[in-house]
């Protein structure tokens, strides 16, 4: 521990007074959220040092003790005849991460390390990082020598016992993404960084799952398709910068509900494999005027960052629809 701390302070959002002052190890803060209303907040954490000099820490985060329900079967401005069969989806927020406390935070303020104050961040999500897969190529998990073979009889039965009451008793998605035939299961690192270390958001963590019964559930997802994939758009080549500069609009407003890596969470569904995206009307509505339980961001953003992060979003993760254009979203306007 570094011995030369006086003090730290912990405030929450905007607020002057601190929540908690520790002037002694173990730096520990307990987060009552369920006081705290949904949606995003901010954690600044100040350390005081003996000799007068202060070094502060930023941790954002969100709260969602309240899930919102959502119409499963029918979109918006979708035309239909006849007897319509839809189902209202809701939430069950029973798990202990919605009432018992944020242990995130405690996890972030835990360890000081000696020669310098190193805060662990929050478990939130996997990484950000964009993993593109070429169509037509094979995965590229599955190509590497060594890869653990699985069992899709053994996935089945493992599949059932712990991921059915979220994604659904065939993959077909429920509180959880669709999970049959998505392209994240065919990627071994991305799908096993997300179920081992969950999205802290909804899916709890499955550390104790090995390697070979990853390796099953991913056969037995596998084995179950997806349907006719989405014919691409062929709207010419995407620039790298619109893909930059929607990749950073995408982590600042929707990473948080869809996950860096596109995979979903709870009531927002994935992106990542999702062939809705191939219609690009669609992307550009849901962006601009959003839908329950997602919010708009027309008045937010640009015709131009709209059209960048729908771009970001239509090319990453496995998808290949195409670039969209400013002038697209203002004719959707």
């Amino acid at each position: 521990m570094n011995q030369n701390i006086e003090r730290i302070e912990v405030y929450l959002d905007e607020s002057n007074e601190p929540l908690q002052v520790l002037t002694s190890p173990p730096f520990k803060v307990t987060l009552d959220s369920s006081q705290i209303p949904d949606g995003p907040h901010t954690l600044r954490v100040v350390t005081t040092f003996k000799g007068g000099q202060t070094e502060e820490e930023i941790v954002e985060f969100e709260v969602d003790n309240l899930p919102s329900p959502f119409i499963d079967g029918i979109d918006d401005g979708q035309q239909v005849r006849g007897p319509v069969e839809f189902e209202i989806v809701t939430g069950d927020y029973a798990a202990p991460l919605a009432r018992g406390g944020l242990s995130i935070i405690g996890a972030v303020l835990s360890a000081l390390l000696v020669l310098g104050l190193v805060w662990f961040y929050f478990a939130f999500s996997p990484s950000a990082r964009e993993i593109v897969v070429e169509k037509g190529a094979a995965p590229a998990a599955a190509a590497h020598e060594g890869a653990v073979a699985g069992d899709a009889a053994a996935g089945k039965e493992l599949y059932a016992a712990q991921c059915a009451s979220c994604h659904g008793q065939n993959a077909e998605g429920a509180f959880g993404p669709a999970l049959a035939g998505a392209a994240i299961v065919g990627n071994a690192e991305q799908f096993n960084s997300i179920v081992k270390g969950g999205t802290g958001s909804g899916m709890p963590p499955f550390a104790q799952l090995s390697d070979k019964e990853l390796a099953d559930l991913r056969a037995y997802l596998g084995s179950l398709g997806g349907g006719e994939a989405a014919a691409p758009a062929a709207a010419g080549e995407v620039d790298p910068a619109l893909m930059s500069e929607g990749e950073k609009i995408y982590l600042t407003s929707c990473a948080s509900c869809h996950q860096p890596n596109g995979a979903g969470v709870a009531t927002f569904p994935a992106l990542a494999g999702n062939e809705k995206l191939a219609d690009k009307d669609l992307v550009i509505d849901r962006t601009l005027n959003g839908k329950v339980p997602m919010p708009g961001f027309g008045d937010q953003l640009s015709d131009e960052q709209v059209a960048a992060v729908a771009t970001y979003i239509r090319n990453s993760w496995g998808n290949a629809f195409g670039p969209v254009s400013p002038a697209d979203v203002a004719a959707k306007r």
